[in-house]
């Protein structure tokens, strides 16, 4: 017998940017009291996000969450205590980097349980937008690119260990994203990431066969759930592999890039307690 069939205990996958926090990265009070009202039921949630631990600000882990499954699928943590972590080939982080210097791509991240590694380009964007990178919470965990030391005979690939990458190029397109996605295939699967207000054409680097939905199959295994007891709740692309395993899919009411089509439930909006409302939709607050 499962733990989902002696509690009648669900299992919920949420992601962060534009589901759980908003663009300021603000959790609403609503979605707090929900959570908290959610796990007081029995039931158990994890963060499911596209962002390394190490990007994710402490007063959302400090909300007291099951887990943490980070950089798309490829990391799944309860508290200290690892359930698993994939990484990206050497030889798949060499291949991106030189396709970048090519098609003039100089924005861009690797992202693992290290930290962030950024390009000067996604530097210059940072400071552009007045993002204090090298200071505050996360300073210790930017990286720059530049300055990682590559020893004699090695490659970048071959000297940092991350799980994921992401990219976003400049008004003038030297390739479109399907190019991208096409020319990369051998290495990575692409999907749209969260940078659309910044440039339209960018994307996420998953490892093949790696994914949030494949992270969801995965932690439900390990906790004894089975796929109908989960629920995953998100609101864009890099959210459609989770969103398609889960058990019960929800798309937030600002969800873009069409992933409502193929969701169970579409609750509010961010702005409007669409988490609390999904909650209360599913029964779990």
């Amino acid at each position: 017998m499962t733990e989902s069939d002696m509690t009648g205990s669900k299992l919920v996958f949420i992601d962060i940017d534009g589901t759980l926090a908003d663009e300021n990265h603000i959790v609403p009070e609503s979605a707090k009291t929900a959570c908290a009202r959610a796990q007081a039921n029995g039931h158990k949630l994890f963060i499911c996000t596209g962002r390394s631990v190490p990007k994710i600000e402490r007063n959302i882990l400090d909300l007291g969450f099951d887990g943490v499954v980070s950089v798309a699928g490829a990391q799944a943590n309860i508290g200290d205590k690892l359930l698993f972590q994939h990484l990206v080939s050497p030889e798949a982080i060499d291949a991106a980097m030189a396709y970048f210097a090519e098609h003039h791509i100089e924005s861009y991240q690797w992202q693992g349980a290290d930290g962030m590694y950024i390009s000067e380009g996604y530097r210059r964007h940072l400071e552009s937008k007045g993002k204090t990178w090298n200071r505050g919470e996360f300073a210790r965990f930017w990286h720059l690119l530049d300055e990682v030391e590559v020893p004699a005979g090695s490659t970048l690939g071959h000297t940092i260990h991350v799980s994921k990458g992401s990219y976003f190029t400049g008004p003038e397109l030297d390739v479109s994203f399907e190019n991208t996605q096409h020319d990369l295939a051998p290495w990575f699967e692409l999907v749209h990431g969260s940078y659309d207000k910044i440039s339209p054409n960018n994307g996420e680097l998953l490892i093949n066969g790696i994914d949030k939905g494949t992270a969801v199959r995965d932690v439900a295994s390990l906790l004894g759930y089975a796929i109908a007891d989960t629920i995953a709740i998100g609101d864009s692309d890099n959210d459609t592999a989770m969103l398609k395993a889960a058990g019960t899919s929800v798309a937030m009411g600002n969800a873009i890039h069409g992933i409502q089509a193929f969701c169970d439930i579409i609750t509010t909006d961010i702005r409007d307690n669409g988490l609390a409302n999904a909650f209360k939709t599913l029964g779990l607050a």
